[in-house]
C-alpha cells in the first residue's frame, strides 16, 4: 500500500471530500545525467522529534462542519486552530511509504501542504487547543487515519520521554499575535480558500496547491470578499 501524504495539492475544486495521495508541485524527474543518488529521499529523522518552531497560530471556526479524516474515528471539525509550523524538511519529505504523524497535544493534525521545500508546514487542528499545554512534535512513522486514541496517548508518552515539551508562552503569544482575530467560515472549502494566503506566505515553492485552493468554487451566496 502506498504512503497516503494527506495535503490538498491533489484535490480538485470538484471533489475535495476524502484525502488523495499528493505530488509535489516541482518536477521530481531528475535532470539530465542526474545520478540516482540524487533522487533518493533523505532517511526519516529519528522520533518523536519536535517541530523547530511555532510562527502562526489562529482560531478559526465553522458553520457547516466536515468530518476530520486525519484520525481513526475523527471528530466532526466545527472549529479548530491553524498553525504555521517551521519543521525539519527532512520529516515531512514526500515519500511512498509511512511518514511520521504530526501531533499536537492529545490529537493528530491535518498538514494542508508538503512543506518540503520550504521548511514551513500549514496545519489544521480541530476542536479547542491550548498551546500552552500542547507539545508539538512528529511521532512514530504510520498513516494518520490508523492513528487512534490508545495510539495518540502511547505517542505523547514517548514524546514526554523525550523532553519534548508545550512552547514557551512568549513564542505562543506571538506566533498568536500574527494569527490576529478568529477567523469565521461557512464550511471547510471556504476554509481552504482561505488557506491559499498562507500557503503563498510561508511556502510560495508549492504554486500548483496555491492554484489549487485559490479555485474552489466560491457558493453564490458566499460571493463577496473574504478577509484573510
Amino acid at each position: 500500500m502506498k504512503m497516503l501524504v494527506f495535503t490538498f495539492c491533489a484535490l480538485t475544486a470538484a471533489a475535495m471530500t476524502a484525502p488523495t495521495v499528493a505530488s509535489d508541485d516541482e518536477t521530481t524527474k531528475p535532470a539530465a545525467g542526474a545520478s540516482a543518488e540524487a533522487e533518493r529521499p533523505p532517511a526519516v529523522p529519528a522520533t518523536p522529534a519536535a517541530v523547530d518552531e511555532i510562527l502562526y497560530a489562529r482560531r478559526f471556526t465553522l458553520k457547516t462542519g466536515y468530518t476530520f479524516e486525519w484520525a481513526k474515528n475523527g471528530p466532526l471539525v466545527t472549529e479548530g486552530t491553524i498553525l504555521v509550523l517551521k519543521v525539519n524538511p527532512a520529516l515531512v519529505y514526500p515519500r511512498q511509504e509511512l511518514e511520521p504523524v504530526l501531533y499536537v497535544g492529545n490529537q493528530t493534525a491535518e498538514r494542508v501542504n508538503l512543506g518540503h521545500k520550504s521548511g514551513h508546514v500549514i496545519a489544521i487542528v480541530p476542536g479547542k487547543l491550548d498551546l500552552k499545554k500542547s507539545p508539538i512534535w512528529f511521532g512514530t512513522p504510520e498513516l494518520p487515519e490508523r492513528v487512534d486514541a490508545n495510539m495518540v496517548k502511547s505517542e505523547r508518552t514517548l514524546a514526554e520521554k523525550g523532553k519534548i515539551t508545550p512552547f514557551e508562552k512568549a513564542k505562543i503569544d506571538t506566533a498568536t499575535a500574527r494569527g490576529n482575530e478568529a477567523m469565521k467560515a461557512a464550511d471547510r472549502d471556504e476554509l481552504r480558500r482561505r488557506l491559499a494566503a498562507l500557503v503563498k506566505q510561508y511556502s510560495p515553492v508549492e504554486a500548483q496547491l496555491i492554484k489549487t485552493l485559490e479555485a474552489i468554487p466560491i457558493p453564490q451566496a458566499e460571493a463577496q470578499p473574504e478577509e484573510n
